[in-house]
């Protein structure tokens, strides 16, 4: 990921870029790096919040369910936050990490271990 659209300044070399990074291969390595980034970054939030899920699963085990659907609504702003943070993230790193980039083989890797 070392070349980007915004460091070239000769016309010719940004048109061969463009031609690159609009490639199919380039589309298909993007749409691979933006899932990669969101299952990293759901997966370490996951880490984090398990705890809301482990109560969330076993109030759904307990066949008293409906008593205890005022502690599931309650957990579901938390989690919708969760979510939106987590996403946001994703997005902001996608930004840093790919968007304007000509991705390298060995991209995902780069991508796990940033």
């Amino acid at each position: 990921m070392a070349l980007r659209l915004s460091d070239i300044d000769d016309e010719f070399q940004r048109g061969v870029f463009l031609a690159v990074y609009q490639s199919r291969r380039q589309r298909h390595r993007r749409l691979l790096a933006a899932l990669v980034l969101l299952t990293k970054h759901m997966a370490r939030g996951l880490l984090i919040i398990w705890p809301a899920y482990l109560v969330l699963l076993a109030g759904l085990l307990f066949p008293q369910v409906r008593e205890y659907l005022w502690y599931f609504l309650a957990l579901a702003p938390g989690l919708l936050v969760w979510l939106l943070i987590y996403l946001r993230g994703a997005r902001l790193e996608y930004r840093q990490s790919v968007h304007g980039f000509i991705l390298d083989k060995g991209f995902i890797k780069q991508l796990m271990f940033q």
